[in-house]
């Protein structure tokens, strides 16, 4: 089984495939990498991993988008599919839920399975030195700005090291836990600590401030593939991330007890920067251009102290760059949501396949295919997965029947619009929110949105009361009301007042058409989905559609991923949807725009990420000199 003992071993196994390029042309971490690995993610096939090897104002190398591809993703996992590790993940949880065999052959299966797993706990290293302790600093030698740390967006705060993967353990019980938290650099001795509220991190430094003690932390930059994945894994709590690393690889991960701290980290790290939080030092943190593809507000966190760095002679710094999907996260994201199906499925057996849209941000939608066996059976799951750990954040949940591709993008789109009754099939409630959802009712909470679209039984039908099978319920869109012309709606919206940028009708053939406009939204001009509906007169005229959704001004309502993004992500259900019972039914207007105070929304919209015009030149000019090909542009939001 190939794995890789640390991140430069998986560097020389991507030059051989070809998935890597070297560049030599100096160049900043202040936004000029981050804009260069942009321009590689959104092209083809997420473009190449990317090494660079001159940057300016540090001796070390920086690797990015080392993870980008799902030809990549399958070299970090030593070239094995995804589906083949699901299966190692399916047999460790049948030896947790072990009863007795009930035959010798059953025996011996097991017996196998559970060395396997025996096999994977770390392992301290007892002799010799770890290559992370080449070289210690202490004390005045420490200085985190020799680390070219990266400044990734134009309005961030600061640098921000985001891949870093933070080491801490439990005052309470012992447990260890290794988690990603980003951390913004404030002088060359202390960093900000981000970890949500949610987070293990976060947990175990409320059992430190209750006690009046220091917490102390170690952070890796630099690991081996499946190190760096397990970091970002929801895992239950209680349970190492360097177990399953070690699972996963095959091969137990050797680690080292740190210099200034107790705490273990992997002896194979090209840094490691020790220290401690202290349970009353809070610094302001942010802004930060997150994963959401806007900027998180400034907030306080506590404060990391360093107290030490240690490294190898010659580290290479790892990094990545969050934004708007697609990102390289998105890749770690999909190996996520297949490597832990069968844990899903482990407390949730009608599940047969789950998919987190991109657009979502991962928290914002999730999609399940399940076998339906009785009725209000997706509402159930809904429930179950809102109040079960990281799930419970999620924003929206779908559901489809077992059969169904949940990943053929617009096919399955096309299959929910098709399928669902905006009367029945639509359940609201609301819970907990992510910490970065900005548009929420309130800070981490707010509405959430459940949508059944699979196939009703009988019971699930209104007005009935029969019992027992399903019934294939077929929706064809046969109104006698034309497609509207997208000219006549923008006049009969800008009589209203209202400017419409743009006007798309999507879905034409399915039960349920979409009207998608972008209408620029004044300050002061409050709801504008009732604004909507008054303008094109919804409770009195028949129209052609069934859903509006109305975006921000100057978007481009083409883009179906922009659109997704926008609803998604602006959107709570329970402040955001509006129904209207008209001459052809029921209509369901989305208001996916910016909020304000007379949307009954008290706090500060954030900003998108967008880089700036001048970083865009620098970059286009050092273009040919680093790819030998002339520079080209992305789409941008």
């Amino acid at each position: 089984m190939k794995y890789y003992k640390n991140i430069k071993e998986y560097i020389l196994a991507l030059e051989k495939a070809e998935e890597l390029v070297r560049i030599r042309t100096p160049v900043s971490r202040d936004l000029e990498i981050s804009e260069i690995y942009f321009r590689q993610i959104r092209s083809a096939g997420g473009g190449r991993a990317l090494l660079f090897e001159n940057v300016e104002g540090s001796r070390m190398p920086v690797l990015i988008n080392a993870f980008g591809s799902d030809r990549r993703m399958e070299l970090a996992f030593g070239g094995r599919g995804l589906d083949e590790i699901a299966q190692k993940i399916r047999e460790l949880l049948k030896i947790m839920n072990m009863r007795k065999p009930g035959s010798a052959a059953e025996m011996m299966t097991l017996f196998s399975q559970a060395s396997t797993v025996l096999k994977a706990p770390p392992r301290k290293l007892r002799f010799g030195r770890a290559p992370c302790q080449e070289i210690v600093l202490t004390g005045n030698q420490i200085n985190i700005d020799e680390i070219p740390v990266l400044k990734t967006w134009p309005l961030d705060g600061g640098r921000f090291i985001t891949l870093g993967l933070t080491v801490t353990q439990s005052l309470r019980t012992g447990a260890k836990n290794l988690g990603m938290y980003r951390m913004q650099v404030l002088d060359k001795n202390s960093t900000a600590m981000h970890w949500q509220i949610h987070k293990d991190g976060s947990h175990f430094f409320s059992e430190y401030r209750e006690a009046g003690r220091r917490m102390p932390v170690s952070v890796v930059i630099g690991a081996d593939p499946s190190i760096i994945f397990s970091a970002t894994a929801p895992l239950p709590p209680g349970i190492n991330e360097l177990l399953l690393a070690g699972f996963i690889r095959g091969k137990p991960v050797r680690t080292v007890r740190c210099i200034t701290n107790n705490l273990e980290v992997p002896a194979e790290s090209e840094i490691v920067i020790e220290g401690y939080v202290d349970p009353d030092d809070f610094a302001d943190e942010g802004p930060f251009g997150d994963h959401t593809g806007y900027y998180t507000p400034v907030e306080k966190f506590p404060v990391f102290h360093i107290t030490a760095i240690t490294m190898r002679k010659d580290p290479v710094y790892t990094a990545t760059v969050v934004g708007r999907s697609p990102q390289e996260d998105c890749y770690l994201a999909r190996a996520t949501e297949r490597l832990f199906l069968p844990m899903l499925q482990f407390i949730a057996p009608e599940v047969e396949d789950q998919m987190l849209p991109w657009d979502g941000c991962f928290h914002n939608c999730a999609v399940f295919s399940i076998q339906k066996h009785f009725p209000f059976q997706a509402r159930r799951l809904m429930s179950h997965l809102w109040g079960f750990s990281q799930m419970s954040f999620a924003k929206s949940i779908v559901t489809v029947d077992a059969g169904v591709d949940i990943h053929s993008g617009k096919k399955l789109l096309d299959h929910i619009l098709n399928t669902i009754d905006l009367s029945n099939d639509l359940f609201l409630t609301e819970g907990i929110l992510d910490q970065l959802d900005h548009s929420g009712l309130r800070p981490l909470y707010g509405g959430k949105l459940g949508v059944d679209a699979t196939t009703k039984m009988t019971e699930e039908l209104p007005g009935s009361s029969a019992a027992g099978r399903i019934v294939r319920v077929k929706k064809k869109n046969k109104r006698d009301v034309r497609p509207p012309d997208m000219n006549v709606v923008k006049s009969a919206l800008k009589k209203k007042g209202l400017i419409c940028t743009g006007a798309r009708l999507y879905g034409v053939r399915l039960a349920n058409p979409v009207l998608i406009l972008s209408i620029d939204k004044k300050p002061g001009m409050g709801k504008i989905h009732e604004k909507t509906l008054k303008a094109l007169d919804l409770r009195r005229k028949s129209v052609f559609y069934k859903i509006v959704i109305v975006v921000p001004g100057g978007d481009d309502v083409t883009q179906d991923s922009m659109v997704l993004w926008r609803l998604f992500g602006n959107t709570d259900p329970l402040r955001d949807l509006l129904f209207v019972d008209g001459p052809t039914g029921r209509i369901l207007i989305v208001d996916c725009t910016a909020k304000n105070i007379h949307d009954g929304y008290d706090r500060s919209w954030p900003v998108e990420n967008l880089m700036d015009r001048k970083t865009i030149r620098i970059v286009d000019n050092k273009w040919k000199e680093m790819f030998a090909e002339e520079p080209f542009s992305v789409p941008r939001p």
